[in-house]
């Protein structure tokens, strides 16, 4: 006699779903002819943009601004605009990478003993390919984005006393990165390790309290988001063209050097700066005295 087990509906209906058999990809997309810093500014816009989201108000017909009200609907919303957030910084990281993976002699050295799965290889794009590289990386913090730098490209930015703006928009990050953090793995609630992450003496009172964020604070997230972006953009920029110094065969001349300059320039720059090409040239060959080492060579 088979040895009865006990079970019970107690959850109510359910359905099978379909999902699986959706549409779920956009095979038409094509990843844009800009710079990545470019692509960053159009990804956090369409987050920004959802702060002027409005809403039906049943018992009125009017409709009022989500932003102004701090009900149920604004929370969720702001939380997920936390994450987008996060989301476009982390795409930032990679696109850039994969772009100087592809451009950059002392990058490609470095990552050529790196392992990638036979199904990236056989299926990813040539182009897309780096992308397999960084597939376990995340970079929802300041420490993974150094970390990964460091090790795809060699290019070392944990020293951060000597950049000062840098060190405070990471640490900025980081405190976003804790609000991210709980909207994901929490629903939203404050835990031990987001309160240990950012100081237990203070934020120890919050401990299992939802966040709660007004639209000040989303605004605020957002601007620290640009502002990282940029001062990694810009530190990066620095290190990288800094470095090919003793690699290429720089003249001191633009029309010499455009071959090397530009291919760096153009990942960096956005496309509203394009005109700062010959002064930042000319600071770069000024700063590495380029127009005198055609004599010492």
């Amino acid at each position: 006699m088979a040895k009865k087990e006990f079970k019970f509906a107690l959850s109510g209906t359910r359905s099978t779903t379909t999902i699986r058999s959706q549409s779920l990809f956009d095979l038409s997309y094509q990843e844009p002819d800009k710079s990545p810093i470019d692509i960053y500014e159009s990804n956090i816009l369409s987050y920004k943009k959802l702060l002027g989201c409005f809403v039906l108000e049943p018992s009125t017909g009017n409709y009022i601004s989500l932003a102004s009200q701090s009900n149920e609907e604004w929370s969720k919303l702001s939380n997920l605009l936390i994450l987008g957030f996060i989301s476009s910084v982390e795409s930032y990281v990679r696109c850039l990478l994969r772009r100087l993976l592809l451009i950059d002699d002392e990058s490609k050295s470095k990552s050529y003993s790196k392992s990638v799965t036979y199904g990236a290889a056989v299926h990813h794009n040539k182009l897309l390919l780096p992308e397999a590289l960084m597939e376990d990386c995340s970079f929802h913090s300041a420490y993974n984005i150094r970390e990964t730098v460091k090790n795809v490209t060699g290019v070392n930015i944990a020293n951060l006393k000597k950049n000062p703006t840098l060190a405070t928009a990471f640490s900025d990050f980081d405190f976003i990165g804790e609000l991210r953090h709980c909207v994901v793995h929490r629903s939203g609630l404050f835990g031990s390790n987001n309160a240990l992450s950012l100081g237990l003496d203070k934020y120890h009172e919050y401990l299992e309290k939802p966040i709660k964020l007004d639209l000040i604070v989303v605004q605020e997230a957002a601007m620290a988001c640009d502002t990282l972006v940029k001062e990694l953009n810009d530190t990066l920029f620095s290190e990288f063209l800094n470095r090919t110094i003793n690699i290429y065969d720089w003249k001191g001349d633009l029309r010499s050097d455009a071959k090397y300059f530009d291919k760096y320039f153009n990942i960096f720059a956005p496309s509203g700066n394009k005109e700062l090409r010959l002064k930042c040239y000319r600071e770069f060959r000024d700063v590495h005295n380029l127009r005198y080492r055609i004599g010492l060579r």
